[in-house]
C-alpha cells in the first residue's frame, strides 16, 4: 500500500470540523491558525521526548515502537490542520515517485538539527507565511517518520486511520 496523503489530510478535515461543530467551537481564523501552530509544536516536541536522543547523561524510559508510531501520527494530524488552515493542502500531497525519493533518503547524522530545522521552518511558515518553509518542514516531518523512526507506509496510514481525536 502507498501512503494516501490526499485521504488523510482529508480524515484529519473531516475529524476537525466534526469535532467543531459536535462541540460547538468558535475561533477566529487568525486564533484558529495559532492553536494549530502551537499544537503542532508540543506534538513534535511530545515525539522528541519521547525518542529521548538529546537527553545525554539522562536515564531515558524504555518507550515501545507503538508509542512513538502514535506521537508521530499525532504530528502529521497537526501538521495536516495548520496545511487545511493556511490553505496548503496542495504541499502535503506527494506523487508516488516523490515519496519513494524521500524514502531513499539518509537518515538524520543528527535528529537535534532535524528538530531544530523543523521547528525553524515552521516558524518561517507561520511568522512570515512562508509556503516553501512549511513544505521544508513536511518533508523533513515525513522522512522522519518514514526515514528516521523507520516506520512503514502501511505502518503510518493505519495508525492515522485509527486516531481517536
Amino acid at each position: 500500500m502507498t501512503l494516501d496523503l490526499a485521504d488523510l489530510l482529508q480524515t484529519a478535515i473531516q475529524r476537525r470540523n466534526e469535532f467543531n461543530y459536535e462541540h460547538k467551537v468558535a475561533v477566529s481564523p487568525e486564533e484558529g491558525l495559532r492553536v494549530d501552530y502551537v499544537a503542532l509544536n508540543v506534538s513534535l516536541a511530545h515525539l522528541s521526548d519521547l525518542m529521548g536522543w538529546f537527553k545525554l547523561g539522562q536515564e531515558t524510559a524504555t518507550v515501545s515502537s507503538e508509542e512513538l508510531l502514535q506521537a508521530y501520527v499525532e504530528v502529521l494530524n497537526h501538521t495536516f490542520q495548520v496545511a487545511a488552515r493556511q490553505t496548503w493542502s496542495h504541499l502535503i500531497v506527494m506523487k508516488p515517485e516523490e515519496l519513494e525519493k524521500l524514502k531513499q533518503k539518509r537518515p538524520a547524522k543528527s535528529l537535534s538539527q532535524q528538530y531544530l530545522s523543523i521547528s525553524h521552518f515552521l516558524d518561517q511558515s507561520f511568522i512570515e507565511r512562508q509556503q516553501v518553509a512549511f513544505r521544508h518542514a513536511w518533508h523533513l516531518i515525513l522522512k522522519l517518520g518514514l526515514v528516521d523512526l523507520n516506520f512503514t507506509e502501511d505502518q503510518i496510514q493505519d495508525a492515522f486511520l485509527k486516531l481517536d481525536n
